[in-house]
């Protein structure tokens, strides 16, 4: 992002060169955009220039993760310096430190993530402050530190970070009273606000914006913040399943070279549920595609006290539809997946053992973070990636009724599945093409 010839060359847009010029004058300087679109990048010119200008020797960079606050804006503000700025200490905390005009100006990295993080910078004073990622930083730690610039009648405050959504505590408990300050009071220099989207960011051609965009569904909260840099409030349906992502026809077992079988066992009010899933090559489109071939469900609940299952039972279900499974598809599956307790695996191995399937060691499901499951189903969904016979009704009925849970949102900015409860379950189908996903992932992507 930083072109480099024998001095410093900044590459920026008319907007991002605005915003700079407006910090120089401004107490607060935001801005708030999507991922890659120059935020930082543009920030710590506005930091360090205003920085050189102050007459004063101590100023702060505020972030979740010192190491990589360090390794990103401290990898700009040295280059942006050339050979002026080094890395260093203060107080055992990591430093970049340069002369200038005679002053050696020192920046301190901080983390201010933790509940208590706030402690490590009392009683400092503080000339200019840089809060990275300020949004998932604690409230305590951005008042302290904005406590810390009081000295100073030309102290400034600057700050990046990813949207969220609107009724997020930064945006009501932070921007909203700046932003009403400002706007009650027109003529002063206080807020200096903008938001970046990708196409914001001057090194991106739109080749590569295009090559970007094109793994995110257009409708999906993820493309409003990650692309355009906008505030997305979760609202709806969490995914849109498209006719192209039901397979109509029967199913040619003979298109498929490798498959598993997965089972999640139920608890409580959860379903048990198998799931077949194997891995097609679209050769018309050039890419790989995850099919979801057949399911199971059964739930145990006060209603139906005679069909009610134990964990035995539901294994010998489970080895019922592995050896199904086998014989449509003429060869064994390459791996089954279950997702219980340490006694079911037990309990699963010995049954398969009695079943001549010993050569099969069962394997736990790797579960991603919810947040990057829901972006790949949004993504694989929309690309035609992830496809589901038209036998597995649950199964889609799981991803037409999945919902944000808005909230999760507004309490912590993640976007998680909303546990939905009814007569199936809730979810449970969903959970195994997560499992799937995630075993495939490296090859469907």
């Amino acid at each position: 992002m930083i072109k480099r010839t024998n001095t410093f060359e900044y590459i920026g847009t008319p907007k991002s060169s605005k915003w700079i010029m407006n910090s120089l004058t401004h107490r607060f300087n935001i801005l708030c955009g999507a991922v890659r679109s120059s935020k930082d990048y543009n920030t710590t010119i506005a930091f360090i220039e205003a920085v050189k200008s102050m007459n004063y020797d101590l100023f702060l960079i505020g972030a979740i993760d010192v190491k990589n606050a360090m390794r990103i804006v401290g990898r700009y503000i040295i280059d942006y310096l050339g050979g002026l700025a080094k890395r260093t200490t203060y107080m055992e905390a990591p430093a970049i430190s340069f002369t200038y005009n005679g002053m050696i100006k020192t920046i301190i990295f901080a983390g201010g993530k933790n509940s208590n993080s706030d402690a490590g910078i009392q009683g400092l004073t503080i000339g200019i402050v840089y809060f990275t990622e300020i949004n998932l930083l604690n409230p305590d730690f951005i008042n302290q530190a904005i406590k810390r610039t009081s000295s100073f009648a030309d102290a400034k405050i600057f700050g990046t970070y990813n949207p969220k959504n609107e009724r997020h505590w930064f945006e009501t408990d932070f921007m909203n009273i700046w932003k009403s300050y400002q706007e009650a009071n027109p003529d002063k220099h206080w807020l200096n606000f903008n938001n970046f989207s990708l196409y914001d960011n001057p090194i991106l051609t739109d080749d590569m914006i295009d090559q970007i965009k094109a793994s995110y569904d257009p409708n999906s909260m993820a493309y409003k913040r990650d692309i355009l840099g906008l505030f997305a409030d979760p609202a709806g349906a969490l995914y849109l399943v498209r006719d192209y992502n039901i397979l109509n026809t029967d199913i040619d077992y003979t298109n498929y070279k490798r498959y598993i079988t997965l089972i999640d066992i139920g608890e409580s009010a959860s379903s048990t549920t198998f799931t077949m899933a194997a891995p097609f090559f679209n050769r018309d489109k050039g890419q790989w595609e995850l099919h979801i071939l057949r399911e199971y469900n059964h739930i145990n609940n006060s209603v139906n006290e005679m069909q009610k299952k134990s964990s035995l039972n539901y294994i010998d279900d489970y080895v019922v539809f592995i050896k199904e499974c086998i014989s449509l598809m003429k060869m064994h599956p390459e791996k089954i997946l279950f997702d219980g307790t340490d006694q079911f695996f037990r309990d699963l191995y010995k049954i398969l053992k009695q079943n001549k399937l010993g050569q099969h060691t069962p394997k736990r499901v790797t579960k991603d973070k919810d947040e990057d499951r829901i972006y790949r189903g949004q993504s694989w969904l929309y690309q035609g990636k992830l496809k589901f016979h038209k036998s597995c009704t649950l199964t889609i009925q799981d991803y037409k009724d999945a919902e944000h849970d808005e909230k999760v949102y507004e309490r912590s900015g993640k976007i998680v599945t909303k546990d939905i409860f009814n007569d199936d379950g809730h979810m449970d189908r969903l959970d195994n093409v997560n499992y799937a996903s995630t075993y495939y992932g490296n090859l469907i992507k």
